[in-house]
């Protein structure tokens, strides 16, 4: 495997595409029990529903700091996104989000989104079509285009529209993470990776794309150098190491847990998917 070809011709074609096209962090944990996400983002969580969904166009409408709900005094951190499952636009404590409980064997914000369904199942087959019974978690909200803001169907607390928001800059910056998120859902969903992986695959290929363009679409010797310390980080292998396993069983089967287990995806895929699609290699 000659590291030109691996790099221009398999990975970067299958990271640019995917990124054109446009799900997180797992912990180093690997036993079975309760977790939470407590740090989870609002754009990520909405990058994980995406992903469990097999979606790719809910987003976000208002993030914390745009909500009136959120600046009331005892109320929590509420944003606003656009449900694609749904159809229609939801209001979600960040608060609750953060405090959901689950049961994996890593803290994972796809498991977060996975089981934010699972209660929200319950609660429509219990009747609860708008969201929990006081909206005090989530609701299903309803936009008013004649006064600019979303009106809680359950709580009837009013979430200011993102016409409000002054700080242009703020804006631009949001919405360019948004877009990060979203390419990174749909990589996580295609290949079965955790987020964390799929952000790291999207930032190197954005990283690859950028070499090429400095240099009349040829990696240099520093660029190969620099992009297999990349690949090691991604990976948690070497590419010599890779190369080995495809000549010795047991060194293969060491590679591939210890390669699945980083990127947060099964042994089977990894060989059968991940490997062969994104980097060329068939062990």
């Amino acid at each position: 495997m000659r590291i030109q070809t691996l790099l221009k011709a398999s990975l970067l074609s299958t990271l640019l595409a995917l990124a054109s096209c446009g799900g997180g962090g797992n912990s180093a944990k690997s036993t079975y029990g309760a977790y939470s996400s407590p740090n989870i983002l609002a754009s990520e969580f909405v990058s994980s529903l995406n992903s469990v969904d097999g979606t790719y166009s809910s987003s976000i409408q208002l993030y914390t700091n745009q909500t009136l709900r959120s600046m009331l005094p005892g109320q929590e951190k509420w944003f606003v996104i656009w449900d694609a499952k749904f159809s229609e636009y939801k209001a979600v404590s960040l608060n609750y989000v953060r405090s959901i409980v689950y049961y994996d064997y890593y803290s994972n914000n796809n498991a977060v989104a996975s089981e934010f369904r699972s209660i929200e199942r319950s609660d429509i087959l219990a009747g609860q079509l708008n969201g929990d019974t006081f909206g005090n978690d989530y609701e299903v909200v309803d936009y008013h285009s004649s006064t600019g803001y979303y009106e809680g169907r359950n709580s009837g607390y009013l979430y200011e529209d993102e016409a409000g928001s002054t700080d242009v800059s703020l804006l631009a910056k949001e919405k360019e993470q948004a877009k990060f998120y979203e390419k990174a859902a749909k990589v996580s969903f295609v290949y079965n990776v955790s987020l964390e992986t799929s952000m790291s695959m999207v930032t190197l290929g954005t990283k690859i794309e950028k070499m090429l363009s400095h240099g009349n679409g040829e990696l240099t010797k520093d660029d190969q150098a620099a992009l297999l310390t990349d690949l090691k980080g991604l990976t948690g292998v070497s590419i010599a190491e890779i190369q080995a396993a495809a000549n010795d069983s047991k060194v293969k089967e060491d590679v591939l847990a210890k390669v699945a287990k980083k990127i947060g995806t099964s042994s089977q895929n990894l060989e059968q998917k991940f490997l062969p699609e994104v980097f060329g290699i068939t062990l």
